[in-house]
């Protein structure tokens, strides 16, 4: 009897242990495989998938299913709108992330470049051309802008050159130099000179720029620069002229204004790994030159925030070329200056005895009065004649009842004629600039005497005369070049540097408080800054007591006979 109640006692415990938890385990892990399946399919495919699971049930679950019927279709509405929201944040946290890691790869891309070398012939013109490609084609496309510029520059000026042989050609070589500080200013320096072949003493000049890698934007000298670098620069050049020529420049100097301490005298800057250049004017050479000096000297100066290391990604550069000659496109980068205009002294008012002036145009109705005993200055212009700019300063001389005097090249007499005559119909005085403006000093005599009698030739058919005065190109004379020219040479001795710094507000500063009676200002007709600076300059002077005369009438009011072949460089009697 024990014996059965024992085992009685013992099914029941199997019973409770196996049978009941045997249809409670199954119903978990079914519902446990239907949510694992529905968590990991594609929301489109969902109906299939349900399609399947209950398929797949055997004939025993039918009735659980069958139960349960409606709460999987909830579930999977449930499941559709949280699998949807998370695949949409999922996409968006990619977008966004892929857009910061493109944004920081371009923050932190180390820029790099390498060189390529163009050659382009276009007769008579020859351009050789070094110029850079970087991995940052916005970069690449700001710098090569400016190469763009000066080719075209060339081109516009040059492309009516006439030779006066056959084999003659106009070179623009334009090497670039480049160097990248800290990774993060970019130093770039192009050395540009413009030569005939047939001789070896080309026109130099220097452009100079610096990019701020990271802002991909151009920047000043003053900007990277802490104050008074000035005054270094200055010391600099001081001991150039002392020790190249034995000339102590002092404020009291003559020159003293080509290298003063001035933000707008040091305007251009290159810097290197172990040496940095600054450029200026060498009144003796009349050319820009650069002098170097220790890298460690310019370092000092530099704001903190372009010295400070950063995290650089390095990747390889593209070796896609660029097309410089072609273009037209031009980077509007204009380099802020800032000037000090020096204010004159009022000139002392002599007594007046008055002479009326006509020219022998017949076309003049107004009469201008010169004063002997009022101070008299002759402004001057090379290179015109050009439609465009040479038409606002005629506007501005006639508008203050004064003139000029116009050296003209043979290139531009026929483009611009009409502006040509309207020059001589108000009473400007037009002289003889050279057919080609070569350096004299480098030709034959008899080449010198074609480049003057083009000029001539074509003057007399235009306007019915010729040019009764010269001015040789760059202030370049010698022997053979005065015994060839029958007529006086006219130099300058204020240079206004329009041509360099294409700003109004410089070449007024070279102007305003530094002229005086008998002064010949050398200035250039191309340059819109230059019509600028003229609106200032010419009515600014006639308030001061000057009177603007032509260079015949400045050496005859001062009783100064010219001789042909003879230099003059203002009519100051001595």
């Amino acid at each position: 009897m024990k014996e059965i109640r024992f085992f009685a006692f013992i099914i029941v415990i199997i019973g409770i242990i196996y049978i009941i938890p045997i249809t409670s385990v199954g119903d978990v892990n079914k519902n446990s495989e239907q949510t694992f399946l529905e968590a990991n399919i594609n929301i489109d495919n969902k109906p299939n998938l349900y399609n399947n699971v209950n398929n797949d049930e055997s004939e025993d679950s039918e009735p659980v299913v069958e139960d349960k019927k409606e709460e999987p279709k909830k579930e999977n509405n449930t499941i559709k709108k949280i699998l949807k929201n998370s695949k949409k944040q999922a996409l968006n946290k990619e977008k966004v992330k892929n857009q910061v890691e493109v944004k920081q790869e371009k923050l932190h891309q180390k820029l790099i470049f390498e060189y390529k070398q163009l050659e382009k012939h276009d007769k008579p013109l020859v351009y050789k051309i070094k110029y850079p490609i970087f991995n940052n084609k916005n970069i690449e496309q700001k710098v090569n802008s400016h190469i763009s510029e000066l080719a075209n520059d060339f081109k516009n000026e040059f492309s009516q050159y006439e030779p006066v042989i056959a084999e003659e050609k106009f070179i623009f070589n334009l090497d670039t130099d480049m160097y990248i500080l800290n990774d993060s200013l970019l130093f770039i320096k192009f050395n540009v000179e413009r030569n005939y072949n047939t001789y070896p003493n080309p026109v130099k000049f220097f452009e100079t720029y610096i990019l701020d890698i990271k802002k991909e934007q151009f920047v000043n000298i003053e900007n990277i620069l802490n104050k008074d670098y000035e005054d270094l620069f200055y010391l600099s050049a001081k001991n150039y002229f002392l020790n190249n020529y034995g000339i102590n420049i002092t404020k009291q100097s003559e020159n003293y204004n080509d290298i003063k301490p001035d933000k707008e005298v040091y305007r251009k800057l290159f810097i290197k790994s172990d040496f940095a250049e600054i450029f200026f004017y060498d009144y003796k050479k009349q050319e820009e030159i650069s002098i170097k000096m220790p890298v460690e000297n310019i370092l000092g100066y530099i704001n903190k925030e372009y010295l400070q290391t950063t995290t650089i990604i390095t990747t390889e550069a593209t070796t896609e070329s660029t097309t410089i000659i072609e273009t037209t496109t031009k980077e509007t980068t204009t380099l802020q200056q800032t000037t000090k205009v020096t204010e004159t002294q009022q000139t002392t008012e002599k007594e007046t005895v008055t002479e009326e002036t006509t020219s022998n145009n017949s076309n003049i109705n107004n009469k201008r009065k010169i004063d002997k005993n009022k101070p008299m200055i002759a402004l001057t212009f090379d290179d015109g004649p050009n439609s465009a700019t040479t038409n606002k300063i005629l506007d501005i001389l006639e508008k203050n009842n004064s003139v000029a005097t116009f050296f003209v090249v043979s290139r531009r007499i026929e483009k611009d004629i009409e502006t040509l005559k309207r020059m001589d119909s108000l009473g400007n005085q037009i002289g003889n600039h050279t057919a080609n403006h070569k350096d004299l000093t480098k030709i034959s005599k008899e080449q010198i005497k074609s480049e003057v009698d083009i000029i001539n030739n074509k003057l007399k058919k235009a306007i019915g005369k010729e040019a009764s005065i010269v001015r040789v190109p760059y202030g370049a004379t010698n022997d053979n070049v005065k015994s060839a020219i029958n007529y006086p040479i006219i130099m300058w001795n204020v240079d206004t540097r329009d041509w360099k710094s294409r700003n109004a507000k410089s070449v007024e500063q070279q102007v305003i408080g530094k002229v005086k009676d008998g002064d010949i200002i050398l200035m250039h007709d191309l340059y819109e800054s230059t019509a600028q600076a003229c609106e200032t300059i010419i009515p600014k002077l006639i308030e001061q007591g000057y009177q603007f005369v032509t260079i015949d009438e400045l050496f005859e009011y001062k009783g100064i006979e010219m001789k042909n072949g003879t230099k003059y460089s203002n009519a100051n009697k001595k």
